[in-house]
């Protein structure tokens, strides 16, 4: 009866524990971002898209652009990119938007995220 009974305080210090947390910290919003290419992806989700260089209509920034697409399911090229380059890094990803393949290039500032180009490329 020993081992029931402390089963039975386990189960409600583990319960009352989790309600504590939730009510502390509340429900939070996790974004797992523990490898390299969904922490570059992260960082470009996060920061402010300088509007200035979207004069390409595919850029208009909705869920349905190229610059949606390249920043959730795209794929960076780090080979391609250059990360430390000074003042701002910049850093290549492909994707596939509307069955084509894009390459979009991105510099990476301090507050901003400039998009330097996007290119179809070839089947």
């Amino acid at each position: 009866m020993a081992f029931l009974k402390r089963l039975l305080f386990y189960i409600l210090g583990i319960g009352l524990g989790t309600l504590i947390v939730l009510a502390f910290f509340g429900d939070r919003d996790f974004d797992y971002a523990y490898g390299p290419n969904a922490r570059v992806r992260k960082t470009f989700r996060t920061k402010i898209v300088d509007s200035t260089q979207l004069n390409w209509p595919d850029l208009n920034l909705a869920k349905d652009s190229a610059y949606y697409h390249a920043v959730v399911e795209g794929s960076v090229k780090f080979g391609e990119s250059e990360p430390r380059k000074e003042p701002c890094g910049s850093y290549t990803l492909d994707f596939s938007w509307q069955a084509y393949p894009y390459r979009m290039v991105l510099e990476n500032c301090p507050d901003t995220v400039h998009i330097i180009d996007l290119i179809r490329l070839e089947d």
